[in-house]
């Protein structure tokens, strides 16, 4: 479930270079490194991590930031694959919505 969750976000990341650089991590410890001067987080007066990880909250996924650039998951290691998938969603739409 962990190299699936890797893959789907690795597709995010190709096809929004502009929002996410890479996609990390082994097994369930995943990160994502954002990419440089995402336009949505420009006079926020905060890190790009930081605003990514409180819309990521406010659609329901639990993350943390690490760093200026790079959110950190880990999920429980009881995931399913249908969380997994469900958490790749809302993923997915905040990233479009930042695109």
């Amino acid at each position: 479930t962990g190299a699936w969750m890797k893959a789907e976000l690795a597709k995010l990341a190709a096809q929004f270079p502009q929002v996410i650089k890479s996609v990390r991590g082994l097994g369930f410890m995943l990160g994502i490194e954002l990419a440089e001067n995402i336009p949505a987080f420009a006079n926020t007066g905060k890190v790009a991590s930081l605003n990514f990880v409180n819309r990521l909250h406010d659609a329901g996924v639990l993350t943390v930031p690490s760093g200026t650039h790079v959110i950190r998951f880990l999920p429980a290691l009881n995931l399913t694959r249908a969380e997994a998938a469900e958490g790749v969603a809302l993923i997915a739409g905040v990233v479009k919505a930042i695109a």
